[in-house]
């Protein structure tokens, strides 16, 4: 991934459930089972409403940079 990546979401504070599963190339349910089993970094749900869940784009971004060894 190269700064464009990051430069998409320049000014998103929080990153849908799809956005995160396009970034890391997984399906919604995979992210799931990787956010239970903790195989690789996934930044924490966070609930914005009822039944409305988001993640941190910079919390996301220090995830990804975590498995790819800084290059996002």
């Amino acid at each position: 991934m190269n700064s464009s990546v990051r430069d998409q979401f320049e000014g998103h504070f929080f990153l849908t459930i799809p956005q995160v599963c396009k970034l890391y190339n997984f399906s919604p349910k995979t992210l799931k089972r990787r956010e239970k089993d903790g195989a690789i970094p996934i930044p924490p749900r966070i609930e914005i409403g009822k039944n409305r869940f988001r993640y941190r784009t910079d919390q996301t971004f220090k995830c990804l940079e975590k498995i790819s060894k800084g290059a996002v």
